[in-house]
């Protein structure tokens, strides 16, 4: 789209300083940086992570709600998310999982064309591919192709019927509107007349799969009664047809599966399973959606548990990414978390909000108080009680070796995400972001 500039604003941010931790973000305001870190920290039981960046234009009115768009940096990155989700389909064309969310924004240029803002930016991402046979990560210079375009919509806000219907192309009954439209987005539609710009990906860093740990010391906090471990929370959604049945599921697992026998707490809302072994506890709190009136937000109960529980468990859907479970920074614990996210490609869609939320000064990260078990691809809720289960018991297991003495016995988290695919079935990529660089070593 040819631009006609009534008036034009050159805004050059500078990078800040680079520090051990990366370069921090260009959109540099505490409140909107994406992060300190060039990509997601992710250690995959079948996957490898990747650094790109994207180049690209985006324009929107400055109007309502995007009124100060020109000036304000929270706006425009949240403008530049906006459009780069919609490169996932030719990402993933070519093998590659999007995260949708940036890592860090520089902006180049910010023009005003009559009530429009124009950026032009580039963006640091990360992708997810595939691990070869070997189970070795290649190298950059293997991968091919390493720069790849995309078509985006230039203006990625407020579409219209039409324009949804004629550039997306619905699958397995799903309906097509504003919210998923990125995901169902088929640019060369025939009869697609969006106006659209290229998005150019670079493939700039490969990341390695160290062998790394959850923050054990961090999980082992006192009790009163003299033990050791840690609060987990379990926070299934209603299920599609039996309301009931995820908190089923996660009840029998945690029964017939650990063994573990429950008590009903706080008037129904909670079933309590108390896990001991020697000096380890583990302390597990089942919640019941269907305890929760029709006026009472399923998604603010979620996010009341942030601020309690060390390990907090979602099983649900994940629509699209835009359920309101981890966008509020301060619904978070100021201490060390692992949360599971087991829904439909969570990777792509919440693990950067974590770590946004959790980025401190000291650590613009996110990652040294979070380590987020996430999926690649669409998972089932009938994997996300064994996944749970699965973490529970590896967590469990480390802890107790840790207490006796023998630390070497703690498992790393590939071991962890390996076991994930163990115990359930499809092509999930199961993986853990935000670990990468954690500290705890046997």
């Amino acid at each position: 789209m040819a631009l006609q500039p009534k008036k034009m604003l050159t805004l050059l941010f500078a990078l800040l300083v680079v520090s051990g931790c990366g370069a921090r973000s260009t959109i540099d305001d505490p409140g909107t940086n994406p992060g300190g870190k060039d990509d997601s920290g992710w250690i995959g039981a079948d996957t490898f992570e990747v650094q790109a960046t994207v180049r690209s234009t985006v324009r929107q009115r400055a109007t309502g709600d995007w009124s100060g768009l020109a000036e304000d940096k929270a706006l425009q990155l949240e403008l530049v998310d906006n459009q780069l989700k919609f490169i996932k389909n030719s990402a993933e064309a070519l093998g590659w999982r999007f995260n949708q969310l940036a890592e860090s924004v520089s902006v180049t240029s910010v023009e005003i064309d009559g009530d429009e803002v124009v950026i032009v930016y580039s963006a640091e991402v990360d992708m997810l591919g595939r691990l070869p046979r070997d189970g070795k990560v290649p190298s950059l210079e293997k991968l091919d192709p390493k720069l790849f375009s995309a078509k985006v919509p230039v203006a990625p806000i407020a579409f219209g019927y039409t324009e949804i219907a004629n550039c997306s192309e619905g699958e397995d009954g799903h309906s097509v509107a504003s919210y998923n439209f990125h995901y169902y987005f088929t640019p060369d539609k025939e009869g697609c007349t969006l106006p659209l710009v290229d998005a150019e990906v670079e493939i700039t860093k490969v990341f390695d799969r160290p062998v790394t740990y959850p923050e054990y010391d961090l999980l082992m906090q006192p009790f009163d009664d003299g033990t050791v471990g840690f609060r987990a929370a379990l926070v299934p959604n209603r299920g599609d047809e039996d309301p009931a049945s995820r908190f089923k599921a996660h009840a029998k697992e945690l029964e017939e599966g650990l063994g573990l026998t429950g008590e009903t707490v706080d008037d129904g809302k909670i079933r309590r399973y108390i896990w001991k072994k020697g000096n380890v506890k583990i302390v597990i709190d089942l919640f019941d959606p269907t305890k929760l009136s029709w006026t009472e937000d399923f998604y603010a109960n979620f996010r009341a548990q942030l601020k309690s529980y060390t390990v907090i468990h979602y099983n649900g859907h994940s629509a699209y990414g835009t359920q309101h479970l981890l966008d509020d920074p301060d619904a978070f614990s100021d201490r060390y978390q692992i949360i599971s996210m087991h829904s439909c490609q969570s990777y792509a869609y919440y693990t950067r909000e974590v770590f946004r939320a959790k980025a401190t000064e000291s650590d613009p990260s996110g990652f040294a108080l979070a380590d987020v078990v996430a999926t690649g691809k669409s998972s089932y809720p009938t994997g996300a009680p064994p996944v749970i289960a699965t973490l529970l018991d590896s967590l469990m297991t480390g802890m107790l070796a840790i207490d006796r003495g023998e630390r070497e016995k703690a498992p790393d988290w590939i071991s962890i995400a390996k076991q994930f695919n163990y115990v359930t079935y499809g092509d999930i990529m199961y993986g853990v972001a935000g670990v990468r660089t954690n500290s705890w070593q046997p």
